[in-house]
């Protein structure tokens, strides 16, 4: 009873989530150092890991009888625990009776087979009458020497032993010549330069033709006989032979015919090196003889090849050793083996599995970019034929919208084609490949487990009993308690923020560029345009939507030290090309390899960086590598080599005009608007205007462009802006006009775009909370009242008075763009994580009670997040330029981990001042306590709140997954780390129950240091483990700058100074 008391116990329990903590986190250095399966095999598939999981289960249903937890006022920490097990449970049921596969289906035909995406070891016995089958699922480990094994006993044969003895990874098979042990081999040579070595005493078959070699066993084959250095030839039909060695340069360059000795059916004939043999219109060369030789494979770092199984079947008295190629994830091909009277069929790799009715390709389309051979989607149009339900519907299938069935459920994974001519002669591919996912069962239960998580997690921050609540509540009530002192104290943190300018230098030419005048710029900025998800929008917008999208920037400077804004850029793109084909202005993440490949130095490339001197794309065929791997085997280096290309593409597209989609097609049901590249351009303008009735709307805009860049010269931009009055006046005439856009929309969505309200609103919170944190503490240790220390109260409040008018205005920001977009502004990421910033700041005012620090410190959060949206992947624009990924799980996922980790930042602070205030404690500074213990209890309140966001975030992130390719959790190294995350400081969280760690001092040091594992999220996977799916590494490792050593050191030097002060303290009291 002692023993289970103490496995049961809380203390227990924060050591099984540290073992599970620490133990994924290894594996993901381990998978960094060997393999995937490596990391599988030693931690994430282990038994040892399951049994950490079922005691954690055990630990929480014990806790809910402990704590007493099945009382109503403890209904939110109830069903927090609740959750956990279920999640756990419905993890179990999907290892143990889920599965996944891949589909291959070709255009026309239909397919009800899936390959599993476990690698299993096949084995298929049989003789004249009975037959065994067996399937053994293994992964065979860098590290491990575990080998599959299968005993049985087969009637009438006795027991058969068969197992694997040796594997060699990417084997490559290599002929090798003078070997001890080796035997004669015929070396022949085919049409087509192919090479056949046949083995002494042995048959083959190549290219259709049995081949013996001393070997009578087949009549029809070409037999050859080596003996005393003679070599014959016998063979059913007549053959010819030529001497090749006897012949000069001038017999084989004359012409002539050359003389053939007839070699007759069914006859012995002499042979010898260098004979060329002609029958049937085929010709073979015998190249060479060679003794003591045999293949042999040789393992290699081509992991396009298989690996090779040395197989040992042990059957009917007779050993047999042969090896068996195949691999994981791959679909396998038998081998046929005999060993006495037995025939076996063994096989590796992906394991076939039936479902119960099929699935047919009507038609499979990838898109392409215009003018371009970068993949941009693709799609399947898909069949559903279940002749038992009476079932035959069709669907559309495509990246992130799914199709269910039966059970399962289909994802567009790839493609490809099925024959490699159609695939050089640039024709669509012919195969699409699905993931399949048979998990309802585990499924349903995981989300039933998120649910309550979820639902546990948010309680705990409203529950009136909560422990939340009642550390808030003394929080509020130690403030109110402290009394004022002066201590001349500051503990600070260390706040940069870096804006790196880049140095844009091209060579010098005579050329001197002169941009579009602003004025003239933003008279076409007002003109309307139709986007390709059908918004119309000033082309204001659009110019600064796509400079974004392309550069990532909202203004630039040109190699001629000249400042343009994206309106300017995006109408000088298209009368000035060759000039901005030359500028840098197309972004390329640094430290991806991406740069590399196409000859860069920096984070900007030009246009003209992509292509060689041939006119040829630098990236194409990386580009159609990557886009062709499934979504789960991209990583960082794939992801953007594709948005690489994108960028690029949109600059050529912008540079054509194809963005400019300006001109309505009168009566069209759709309201569909085209560019002045589309047919229906081409056609004469239905108009009244004699000058113009013979115009098309294509030539209108040749000649506004042409009047605009001649402009450029003269400065007389009448004849330009007549035109475009005229576009403007086409638009309005035939387009209903509750489609456009009235004045007061097109002012208010073009000041949007120049006021940039986010970035000022950014700075404004990074300022402001660097300033109230130091007033705040200011104003907390001040012990006398004076004028100096009441000027700082009055600059307290005017702080906390400006703080509240940049909400204002964060507040009219949003309220701005919801104006423009017609829908709340949570959208998509970018909108979700600017709102979540107004809410964090929201929270601060709502607690300021509690903590003017935890104000600034919401301040600060606010800085950070805004600071992620701005310089991530988000995109800022009002609608998306046909995003690659859209899901709604995806957003809420991205907008839940990325505060929680602005939260999980807050209580680094935190926890880092409190240790800066043990370092000045001095025992009469009863003062100082309460402020420590007010900061611990506002710590623990942010930690829970980012504890909450990062768990539903992380188990919303396995949602978002599971919806877009049927994995919701899969360890790749980002996801492992998020978790680590969330166990992590659930230990710290815990630390109050477990005697030991229960005192103030320890709580805070355990959130500073609880942090390293959200940078490690970060930095770590992003730059340091480079075989997961979000690793930016590729090349060499980047450094481990100096600057972060002493960072760490200086931490950890503080906490040693708290430590020894505390200590001290403890022992004079």
């Amino acid at each position: 009873m002692k023993i289970l008391n103490h496995l049961l116990s809380t203390r227990f329990m924060a050591i099984l989530l540290f073992v599970m903590a620490g133990s994924i986190g290894v594996a993901t250095f381990i998978e960094n150092e060997y393999d995937t399966i490596t990391a599988k095999e030693l931690v994430y598939n282990a038994k040892w890991f399951e049994l950490v999981l079922l005691l954690l289960m055990l630990n929480f249903l014990n806790n809910i009888r402990t704590y007493q937890l099945l009382k109503w006022k403890k209904w939110s920490t109830l069903l927090l625990h609740f959750g956990f097990i279920i999640a756990l449970f419905g993890a179990f049921v999907s290892r143990y009776f889920g599965y996944e596969g891949v589909m291959l289906i070709q255009e026309k035909e239909s397919s009800n087979e899936i390959f599993s995406s476990e690698p299993y070891f096949q084995i298929k016995v049989h003789d004249d009458t009975l037959q065994y089958n067996e399937d053994l699922q293994h992964y065979f480990s860098k590290v491990l020497i575990d080998y599959p094994e299968s005993n049985f006993i087969f009637p009438g044969k006795g027991e058969v032993n068969i197992k694997v003895t040796n594997i060699i990874e990417n084997a490559n098979k290599e002929f090798l010549k003078d070997v001890p042990g080796g035997k004669t081999h015929l070396h022949l040579v085919l049409p087509g330069r192919e090479n056949l070595y046949l083995p002494d005493g042995e048959v083959m078959v190549a290219q259709g033709i049995p081949f013996a070699f001393n070997n009578n066993e087949r009549e029809d084959a070409v037999r050859f006989f080596y003996n005393d250095d003679q070599l014959e030839i016998f063979a059913p039909f007549q053959m010819s032979k030529v001497d090749m060695a006897s012949l000069t340069v001038e017999d084989t360059q004359s012409g002539r015919e050359i003389p053939q000795d007839t070699l007759l059916a069914n006859k012995l004939h002499s042979v010898s090196i260098r004979n060329l043999i002609s029958f049937l219109g085929q010709q073979i060369m015998i190249n060479s003889i060679e003794k003591k030789s045999k293949f042999e494979y040789i393992a290699s770092d081509n992991e396009d090849l298989p690996d090779a199984l040395l197989v040992e079947i042990n059957a009917d008295n007779h050993i047999h050793k042969e090896f068996v190629l195949g691999k994981a994830g791959v679909r396998p091909i038998p081998s046929a083996i005999k060993c006495g009277d037995l025939f076996f069929s063994v096989a590796y790799g992906s394991k076939k599995i039936d479902i119960p009715f099929n699935v047919g390709l009507s038609d499979f389309r990838l898109k392409k970019y215009p003018g371009s051979e970068s993949p941009s989607s693709y799609e399947s149009d898909i069949t559903i034929l279940d002749e038992s339900n009476a079932v035959n519907d069709s669907f559309n299938l495509f990246m992130n919208h799914v199709v269910d069935y039966g059970g399962y459920r289909f994802f567009q994974s790839s493609y490809d084609w099925s024959k490699d001519e159609n695939k050089t002669a640039g024709l669509d591919p012919d195969i699409t490949i699905l993931s399949v996912n048979h998990d309802i069962l585990g499924t349903v239960i995981t989300y039933i487990g998120y649910l309550l998580l979820a639902i546990g997690l948010l309680g705990t921050l409203f529950n009136p009993s909560s422990r939340f609540i009642d550390i808030r509540k003394k929080a509020i009530k130690m403030r109110n308690k402290r009394k004022a002192f002066f201590t001349l104290f500051i503990s600070f943190f260390l706040l940069s923020v870096s804006s790196q300018e880049t140095n844009l230098t091209v060579e010098q030419e005579d050329y001197k560029y002169k941009p579009i005048p602003m004025e003239q710029a933003d008279s076409m900025g007002i003109l309307l345009v139709q986007t390709y998800e059908g918004r119309i929008e000033p082309t204001h917008t659009l110019a600064y939507d796509i400079f974004h999208k392309i550069s990532k920037q909202t203004d630039f400077v040109t190699s001629d030290n000249i400042s343009v804004n994206p309106m300017q850029i995006f109408i000088d793109m298209i009368l000035d090309r060759p000039y901005w084909s030359k500028q840098k202005i197309i972004y390329i993440r640094e430290g991806t390899g991406v740069g590399d490949s196409i000859g860069i130095v920096g984070k900007y490339a030009s246009v003209n960086d992509f292509f060689n001197t041939d006119g040829t794309e630098k990236l194409k065929n990386l580009v159609q590598k990557s886009f062709a791997k499934k979504d789960v085997q991209k990583n960082i280096f794939d992801k953007e080599v594709i948005k690489a290309n994108e960028r690029m593409n949109i600059t050529l597209q912008t540079m054509n005009g194809a963005f400019l989609k300006i001109f309505p097609i009168p009566g069209s049901l759709d309201n569909k608007w085209v560019d002045w590249m589309n047919p229906y351009a081409e056609q004469p303008i239905d108009t009244t205007d004699q000058h113009l009735a013979k115009i098309s709307l294509s030539r209108l805009f040749k000649s506004y462009i042409i009047d605009l860049r001649d402009a450029k010269k003269s400065n007389n931009y009448e004849t330009a802006q007549s035109l475009l009055n005229f576009i403007k006046a086409y638009q309005i005439e035939t387009s209903p006009s509750d489609l456009l856009l009235n004045k007061d929309q097109i002012d208010r969505e073009i000041s949007y775009n120049h006021s940039n309200l986010f970035s000022r609103v950014k700075n404004y919170y990074g300022y402001l909370s660097i300033l109230l944190l130091i007033f705040s503490f200011w104003n907390a240790l001040s012990k006398k009242q004076n004028v100096l220390n009441t000027i700082v109260k009055y600059i307290l409040w005017i702080l906390i008075v400006l703080l509240f008018l940049v909400f204002f205005m964060h507040t009219y920001a949003l309220a701005l763009r919801w104006y423009i977009t017609g829908h709340a502004p949570w959208s998509n990421g970018y909108e979700a994580l600017t709102f979540i910033a107004w809410g964090g700041v929201l929270a601060g005012f709502l607690f300021i009670r509690s903590s003017r620090i935890t104000l600034a410190g919401t301040a600060l959060l606010a800085f950070f997040t805004l600071m992620t949206a701005g310089h991530s992947s988000f995109d800022p624009q009002l609608t998306d330029l046909q995003p690659v990924l859209k899901s709604y799980w995806l957003v809420i996922h991205v907008a839940c981990i990325t505060i929680s980790y602005g939260f999980l930042g807050l209580g680094f602070i935190l926890g880092l001042i409190n240790v800066i205030n043990y370092i000045f404690l001095k025992p009469k500074n009863k003062n100082l306590k309460m402020i420590i213990s007010e900061l611990t209890y506002v710590n623990e309140m942010t930690l829970t709140i980012g504890l909450a966001l990062a768990t539903i975030g992380t188990f919303l992130g396995g949602i978002w997954a599971n919806e877009s390719w049927g994995r919701y959790w899969g360890w790749d190294a980002k996801e492992t780390w998020a978790l680590v995350i969330v166990l992590t400081y659930a230990i710290v969280l815990h630390f109050r129950l477990i005697p030991g760690l229960k005192s103030k001092f320890t709580f805070n040091v355990a959130s500073v240091l609880a942090f390293s594992s959200v940078l490690m999220t970060f930095i770590g996977v992003n730059y340091y483990l480079s075989k997961g799916l979000h690793s930016y590494a590729r090349g060499e490792t980047p450094v481990f700058p100096i600057w972060a050593w002493i960072t760490i050191f200086s931490i950890f030097g503080l906490i040693l100074l708290g430590w020894y002060n505390k200590r001290r303290l403890n022992k004079s009291t």
